[in-house]
């Protein structure tokens, strides 16, 4: 066997010479890596448990995505309310053989939730009243956590915090704070489905496929949230070098109204329904995968963005980042117009005076 081996390496010289130098190429430096800011203390982990804080709307509809698109083979699902928790664990375990035959426990002192790789937050105060505000919501909402953080922390001290909880970037900055979490391992889903809402609403207006539009909105996940419309691209085409005065100045076209039903959908849908759950669900889901597929995701999602994009406070807000599995990796700063800066502050500063009104 050795013979013809060595028989057919002299025959073909270049197989020989290719297996002796193995083709290899390493990536060239780019400038762009100068827009990429990295995040301190960052090791990609893996994620075969996570635990689900809140068995309400919310917490249930994150459960089903996760255990139905294969994301864990052990969720603990939990509540304050241990019947509660219970009941859905058990809906869930009557058809756990359509879930990959995944194991989901409840629990309603904390205690199944020790060593979990990740931990999603959802429990809280819901918001009321007629604009349905997810600020005046908060109050109730950081008591709770003052309770539930530490211990989690305790039992999961290795574990990536993703923040749903309502208003999700005030809390996250909460729950950073309680728990003396680092920031690239504990953030909020944020601007995602603010982005996805936005990508869908100019694809509907092209009739082109809302994969094929790429766009973000960042700073608050609310009303306050900013559309970057210098960045939006269809097909490769930015869409503001083809359409005149872009969502300002006379706005011919009407692109601005994509705004307000960007930010405003979600209210709407609240007021019919009482809660928003299934939107934030697909939504939590998709950063969840990209944190177990390995290969990792941009997404408009938040954290405390101080010494990025021009902030210079410890405030939560959101802007594209790498998320993998160990969390946020890097924070990417967008090349913003001097209008879009301008709302991306004042955005901050919404969200530092919440922050500031928090009683720790």
């Amino acid at each position: 066997m050795m013979r013809l081996l060595n028989r057919l390496s002299m025959a073909n010289p270049t197989a020989n010479r290719w297996r002796q130098k193995p083709f290899t190429t390493k990536p060239a430096k780019s400038s762009f890596s100068k827009l990429m800011k990295p995040m301190k203390e960052f090791n990609r982990n893996r994620i075969p448990k996570i635990s689900v804080v809140g068995a309400g709307q919310v917490g249930t509809a994150i459960s089903a995505m996760l255990l139905l698109r294969n994301l864990t083979k052990y969720l603990v699902i939990l509540d304050i309310n241990y019947e509660l928790a219970k009941a859905e664990a058990l809906d869930f375990q009557h058809g756990s053989a359509f879930l990959g035959d995944a194991r989901v426990v409840p629990c309603g002192d904390g205690s199944h939730s020790k060593d979990s790789d990740l931990v999603i937050i959802t429990a809280g105060a819901r918001p009321s009243g007629k604009d349905r505000s997810r600020l005046e919501a908060m109050h109730k909402t950081v008591e709770i956590l003052k309770e539930a953080v530490p211990k989690l922390v305790e039992l999961s001290p290795k574990a990536t915090f993703i923040v749903i909880s309502n208003p999700a970037d005030v809390m996250t900055y909460a729950v950073q704070r309680i728990g003396k979490l680092p920031k690239h391992r504990c953030f909020t889903t944020g601007c995602h489905l603010d982005s996805v809402r936005f990508r869908n609403l100019i694809a509907r207006r092209l009739q082109v496929p809302a994969s094929q539009v790429q766009g973000y909105m960042i700073g608050e996940h609310g009303t306050s949230a900013v559309p970057v419309w210098s960045c939006v691209s269809v097909g490769g085409i930015r869409l503001n070098d083809v359409v005149q005065d872009l969502a300002c100045g006379d706005d011919p076209e009407n692109w601005c109204e994509i705004i307000k039903q960007v930010t405003t959908s979600g209210i709407a849908v609240g007021k019919a329904k009482g809660y928003t759950n299934w939107a934030i669900a697909l939504t939590c889901a998709d950063v969840v995968e990209a944190m177990c597929g390995g290969r990792g995701k941009i997404a408009s999602v938040g954290t405390d963005m101080q010494g990025i994009q021009g902030i210079k406070e410890n405030i939560v807000l959101s802007l594209p980042c790498l998320v993998q599995s160990g969390g946020i990796s890097h924070v990417f700063e967008l090349p913003l117009t001097a209008v879009e800066q301008g709302k991306f502050e004042a955005s901050a500063k919404v969200l530092l005076e919440a922050q500031c009104s928090l009683r720790f």
